[in-house]
């Protein structure tokens, strides 16, 4: 009779540990197959490819996000250029949404460009109040600041959006992201043939 509760018990265990949900904020993704990439680029557990959608559900809110664009910048005195990121979001709730956003991107070496409180010079992208079942595709941006920059970004990148909620126009922004997603952005997509505008 022990042997049998002891079975019993280790079985609960056993099946316990492999069941998870998700904690509050954390979203989910549609279902994609993990990208593959054979550039080198360090690809985080759980990024999208480049046109995967991210959806979201929490107490409060509901949105999807995806990857809609990107447009380069020409070259200022300095050489800099700014690479603008349109990242789209879809209100799937029931009352209006405002979301501020920072993006990253890291290329095939580890390094990075942008992140929060640098992109869009510090400010991130900023939408307007999203209606229900209304989408918006606000500007983030970050500096190149090389042509060698440029060459490797081309390779492929990472891009990660940290995503908050602004719940006022008055209320100050926490830098602490509720949301994050990651994309696989393809080889090629960031280039020096940019502008590229329209959904990926």
């Amino acid at each position: 009779m022990k042997t049998y509760i002891i079975g019993i018990f280790l079985a609960a265990v056993i099946l316990s540990a492999g069941c998870t949900s998700p904690s509050p904020g954390t979203g989910s993704v549609t279902s994609a197959p993990s990208p593959t990439t054979e550039t080198g680029l360090d690809v985080p557990a759980g990024a999208l490819p480049m046109n995967g959608h991210a959806i979201y559900k929490t107490p409060n809110t509901s949105f999807e996000t995806r990857v809609d664009s990107f447009e380069l910048g020409s070259p200022d005195e300095k050489g800099v250029r700014q690479l603008t990121i349109y990242i789209a979001v879809k209100n799937t709730g029931t009352g209006p949404l405002k979301l501020v956003w920072f993006s990253k991107l890291t290329d095939v070496y580890g390094n990075t460009y942008g992140g929060i409180g640098i992109s869009h010079g510090g400010n991130g992208a900023r939408s307007d109040w999203i209606k229900p079942n209304a989408s918006e595709a606000a500007r983030d941006y970050i500096n190149i600041y090389s042509t060698d920059d440029l060459a490797t970004l081309s390779k492929g990148a990472v891009l990660d959006a940290y995503f908050m909620e602004n719940p006022s126009d008055a209320s100050l922004v926490s830098l602490v992201p509720a949301y994050h997603t990651s994309w696989v952005i393809d080889p090629g997509t960031i280039s020096g043939n940019l502008p590229q505008q329209g959904s990926v």
